[in-house]
């Protein structure tokens, strides 16, 4: 019958179709998150000091608490770059300290802010590389975070973080030989954009893989 499509016609346009709602779903989820945690944020740093102001009497006032709140997050930092603030911030903490069950929860996010703040200045990722695996021709894409020499089984080793996808904070290191990492012209952000996306945003789309062998598994 004409205008009527035959079924792999329709089955090829569903696929597409699928396939760039895929694309946009990934391509939206970093815009979404960012979104939701920065609405979080607003509303986490406004409640802080609201209850200051309802006290007062003072009425809902677009972005009162959440200034108020950043004047109180300045004072503290120039609290702790000072002699005196930081014996006060010390009293506090060891006051912390002694208590049950806080002072576990305390350190905990201490520790995690301390190491996040030493990425910070000092970047883990030097480069990109691909590690050969599961089989020949096969490479996964990873970070290299840095190198040793293994005295004992006398062999240069480089560590490579090799995260999962699309979830680039998980992941496992592994240890290697230095001949056997092969370096890649990716930059850091171009890499984790390919991880995040699970392959839909490629900086080159098309190049085929080190070596230009196929991957069988």
């Amino acid at each position: 019958m004409s205008g009527v499509l035959p079924k792999n016609s329709v089955r090829e346009i569903l696929r597409h179709l699928g396939n760039r709602l895929l694309t946009g779903i990934f391509v939206s989820v970093p815009l979404v998150v960012t979104i939701w945690v920065l609405t979080l944020a607003y509303r986490f740093i406004t409640s802080i000091s609201s209850p200051f102001w309802q006290a007062l009497g003072v009425g809902n006032i677009p972005l009162l608490g959440f200034g108020t709140t950043l004047l109180l997050l300045i004072g503290l930092g120039f609290m702790a770059t000072h002699v005196i603030g930081r014996r006060i911030l010390e009293a506090v903490e060891a006051v912390i300290g002694r208590l049950p069950l806080v002072s576990q929860i305390y350190n905990a996010i201490k520790q995690a802010i301390d190491s996040f703040k030493q990425m910070n200045s000092n970047p883990p990722f030097k480069r990109v590389a691909y590690v050969e695996y599961p089989s020949e021709g096969c490479f996964l894409l990873g970070f290299v975070t840095g190198q040793f020499r293994d005295n004992k089984n006398a062999r240069d080793l480089t560590l490579v973080f090799l995260p999962t996808a699309p979830n680039p904070l998980t992941g496992f290191i592994v240890a290697i030989p230095d001949e056997k990492v092969i370096d890649s012209d990716l930059t850091l952000e171009q890499a984790t954009k390919m991880i995040i996306t699970a392959g839909l945003v490629v900086p080159i789309p098309g190049a085929p893989p080190p070596g230009g062998n196929s991957c069988v598994s």
